[in-house]
C-alpha cells in the first residue's frame, strides 16, 4: 500500500493522480499490456492508453518490443530522481529568464487602458443588446453616433419593424440624439423619411462601410455581418473620442 505522502510527492513532480495510480500498477505487475495495468489501477481501458500516452512522454513508461502482446514495463523509481533534475534545470533557467520575461509584460500591461472592457455578442443579441446597451447607458441630452451598412432584417425577420420602432420610441423618451451615417452602397431597408424618422437625422455616405458602428456614452460598438451576425462594444474613452472625430469629419463632408 502507497503511503498518502508519497502520492503527495509525485504530484509535486507533476504527476497527476490517474498517471500515479498506473505508475504504480505498471510497477506492482512489472510486465503487463495497457488493459491489465488499467484494471488494476482501477481506470477505463480508455483512460489507461491515454494516461500510457503522458507517461510515455515523461519517460516513466514504454513498449517492451522483446514481449508478445505490446507489454508496456514502466521505468524504475531512480528515473524519478532523472525527471526531478530535469524540472529543477528547468526552473533554474526560468529563475534566470523570469526578471526579463515580467519587465516585457509590464511593458504590455502599462499600455493598456485600466478601464478596458469588451464584449461579445452573436446573432440576434449583437443587435439587441448593443442597441439596448447605447439606451441605457446614454442620458437626456446625450448623442448616439451611429454608422450603418448592416441588413438587420435577415436576423431579426418579423421582429424588424418592431425593433426600429422601439429604438425610436425609447430615444424620444429619454431625449437622446442620434445621428446616422447610412452607406449608399447598403441595400435600401426603409423609405427616406421612415429612415429619418426611426433612426434620427440621417445623411448618406459612400465611406464602403462594411459594419454598424455606435458611439455613446464612453463606449463604441461593432455590428459585423456574416453568416451569423456578430459584435462587440467596447468600454474606452480614448477610443470613443477617437472614434467620435472619425465621425464628424465624415458628416461635415
Amino acid at each position: 500500500m502507497i503511503k498518502a505522502k508519497i502520492k503527495k510527492d509525485l504530484c509535486k513532480l507533476g504527476l497527476t493522480e490517474s498517471e500515479i495510480k498506473f505508475y504504480i500498477a505498471g510497477l506492482e505487475l512489472g510486465l503487463a499490456t495497457v488493459p491489465q495495468i488499467a484494471e488494476r489501477a482501477g481506470l477505463s481501458r480508455m483512460s489507461g492508453y491515454n494516461i500510457y500516452k503522458t507517461l510515455n512522454q515523461k519517460s516513466l513508461a514504454e513498449m517492451d518490443l522483446r514481449s508478445y502482446g505490446q507489454k508496456v514495463k514502466c521505468a524504475k523509481p531512480a528515473k524519478l530522481l532523472m525527471l526531478f533534475e530535469e524540472q529543477r534545470r528547468d526552473l533554474d533557467k526560468l529563475a534566470a529568464d523570469l526578471p526579463q520575461v515580467v519587465g516585457e509584460l509590464n511593458v504590455v500591461y502599462s499600455t493598456v487602458p485600466e478601464e478596458l472592457e469588451i464584449h461579445y455578442f452573436r446573432g440576434k443579441e449583437a443587435i439587441t443588446k448593443i442597441w439596448d446597451d447605447a439606451l441605457n447607458t446614454t442620458k437626456k441630452g446625450d448623442e448616439i453616433l451611429a454608422m450603418s451598412s448592416v441588413n438587420y432584417l435577415p436576423t431579426l425577420q418579423e421582429r424588424y419593424s418592431e425593433f426600429l420602432e422601439e429604438i425610436a420610441y425609447r430615444r424620444e423618451e429619454k431625449g437622446i440624439n442620434q445621428k446616422t451615417l447610412i452607406e449608399r452602397s447598403s441595400p435600401p431597408q426603409l423609405a427616406r423619411k421612415e429612415m429619418e424618422r426611426l433612426l434620427g437625422e440621417t445623411r448618406f455616405i459612400d465611406a464602403g462601410l462594411t459594419s454598424d458602428q455606435l458611439i455613446y456614452a464612453n463606449k463604441v460598438a461593432f455590428i459585423m455581418p456574416g453568416v451569423e451576425i456578430f459584435g462587440i462594444t467596447i468600454l474606452s474613452e480614448e477610443i470613443h473620442n477617437n472614434l467620435a472625430k472619425i465621425f464628424y469629419k465624415l458628416w461635415k463632408a
